[in-house]
């Protein structure tokens, strides 16, 4: 060997060895800070969630939402630190300011840098109004489109939201003759893609994932997958970033999950461009759907108000993401507490059978109608309390000055997050059973004088949809969906569940599986 080689050599280990100690010296120090001097270390939780963002990615990964649900505010208190940077409120008291719905000053803290990650950044298009940071840009954006997201608007699109019920009862009537055993969470997510299908992307049968008994190009696996792995690479250390992600591709279901990313973006553009290409030539097409309402404020004002086609197939792309397992999941939720619960079930189809005689409910069941029951408002609302679609709260950042939370001070430039599973089910709003399912809470006549106080206390703990400016601007869709068809198949159909205890996927979407049962029909339908 040469004497510059070895001196290479030499200089090289020298070298290696020098980043390895400064790596281990700078890791051992930032630990120490984060554990004892950062501004966050006088909150508890869990030890190594104060030293290292690592311990929140594995709960997120490995899809472990009990960890920062409630039995961690029971254990540690309304206030924990969950990353070195991270503190999860349970405090209901807290989501007036948080959530911007203070009287006095209503503006919500900023959304946190987890947001970006779900962007899909079509060129041309504005960022989503789920991962839009900016106030003032997700402000400006919302006035354009809220007009068509008002209930009295989206009520024009309910026979395309009845084409997929009667798909689905359809269907329920084949498994009654069959006698075959079936996944009510998975027909839940079919019929809740399907809608989206008809009223988005302007299909006729939706995806035809409730027609065929089909998941149409694995977006249900798609949704089983990507949310926790998106979700929790906001919490790695950016060098690991790029390793973690390379290696999950490893896993087929991984690279199905990204394939289905792709083309869910590749499905949003060629819905907005070949309607869009049919309205400039003239063409037939479909009027009464909320594709052709987006569209439309590209004709009629887009060049005023910055509105683009490649606007659209973001708001066709996101939809995907905010509308399918969301609501699935609050469906399936009602559905497993009502058939554990026969006595409630028997109560809610004694009130619908009383609507229908007195021609206050008719069929198809109308939105508006349904909508006034109050003991189907009552179950779903609770059904939303107990079991969130979002196993995980969603981060808002603390204006620079700190803040003060429920008499809690809080150092600025950290995170905050509200878990619904922890807040929902909080007994200072919801009383000594919050952790119990019981639709009464809901009836106002159970408070007494006091009933109409009762319930919107209850509503401004509710974060299934979000609070504030930035409250979902779909839940109308959401709910047209379970008004709907909740009515239509408890009406129609009886249902065996087949087993003792549903299983809960505590991923970033509190997804649902097991809901076993049989169906046959109660009676012949009158439509």
């Amino acid at each position: 060997m040469s004497l510059q080689a070895g001196v290479m050599d030499l200089l090289s280990a020298v070298t290696l060895k020098g980043v390895l100690s400064v790596l281990i010296l700078y890791t051992l120090t930032r630990c120490v800070y984060n554990r004892y001097f950062h501004p966050l270390s006088r909150f508890p939780g869990p030890f190594w969630a104060s030293i290292t963002s690592l311990w929140y990615f594995q709960t997120v990964r490995l899809s472990k939402a009990r960890n920062v649900q409630h039995a961690l505010h029971d254990k540690y208190g309304d206030f924990v630190r969950i990353g070195p940077n991270l503190l999860a409120v349970c405090h209901p008291d807290a989501i007036s300011t948080v959530f911007g719905t203070n009287a006095k000053n209503g503006k919500a803290w900023r959304k946190g840098e987890f947001y970006e990650s779900f962007a899909p950044r079509i060129p041309g298009a504005r960022i989503d109004g789920f991962s839009e940071r900016d106030d003032v840009r997700n402000a400006e954006r919302r006035r354009i489109i809220a007009p068509l997201y008002t209930q009295g608007n989206l009520l024009r699109y309910e026979p395309r939201v009845d084409r997929i019920i009667e798909r689905f009862r359809e269907r329920m009537d084949m498994l009654a003759e069959s006698r075959e055993t079936m996944e009510m969470s998975l027909w839940m997510e079919r019929y809740a893609f399907d809608v989206i299908g008809e009223i988005y992307h302007g299909r006729e049968d939706g995806f035809g994932m409730v027609r065929d008994g089909s998941d149409y190009n694995d977006w249900c696996h798609l949704m089983s997958v990507m949310p926790d792995i998106g979700a929790s690479l906001m919490y790695i250390p950016w060098f690991l970033k790029v390793p973690y992600f390379a290696g999950m591709l490893l896993f087929r279901s991984s690279r199905d999950g990204v394939r289905g990313m792709l083309d869910v973006t590749k499905q949003a553009n060629m819905s907005a461009n070949t309607r869009w290409e049919a309205m400039q030539k003239g063409e037939e097409h479909p009027t009464e759907d909320i594709l052709t309402g987006l569209l439309n404020i590209v004709r009629e004002r887009g060049d005023e108000v910055n509105w683009t086609v490649a606007d659209v197939a973001t708001e066709v792309w996101a939809v995907i993401w905010a509308g399918s397992d969301t609501t699935a999941t609050a469906l399936a939720s009602v559905f497993y507490h009502l058939h554990k619960n026969p006595a409630k079930l028997a109560k809610l189809r004694g009130e619908m059978e009383l609507a229908l005689a007195e021609g206050r409910l008719t069929k198809p069941i109308r939105y508006s109608e349904a909508r006034k029951l109050p003991y189907l408002h009552a179950v779903i609302l609770e059904s939303m309390r107990l079991h969130p679609s979002l196993g995980y709260g969603l981060p808002r950042e603390v204006p620079a000055e700190g803040a003060v939370l429920c008499g809690t001070p809080i150092p600025g430039g950290i995170e905050v997050v509200m878990n619904s599973g922890a807040v929902q089910v909080d007994k200072r709003v919801f009383g000594p059973d919050a952790k119990s399912w019981i639709p009464e809470r809901w009836l106002e006549e159970n408070h007494g004088s006091d009933g109409g106080a009762a319930f919107r206390k209850m509503d401004r703990a509710m974060l299934q949809f979000g609070q504030g400016a930035r409250v979902c601007i779909g839940r109308h869709i959401s709910e047209i969906k379970m008004y709907k068809l909740l009515p239509t198949i408890l009406g129609e159909f009886d249902f065996e569940l087949l087993v003792d205890d549903w299983e809960v996927c505590g991923g970033w979407f509190h997804r649902t599986r097991n809901v076993m049962c049989k169906v046959e029909r109660r009676q012949k339908s009158e439509d």
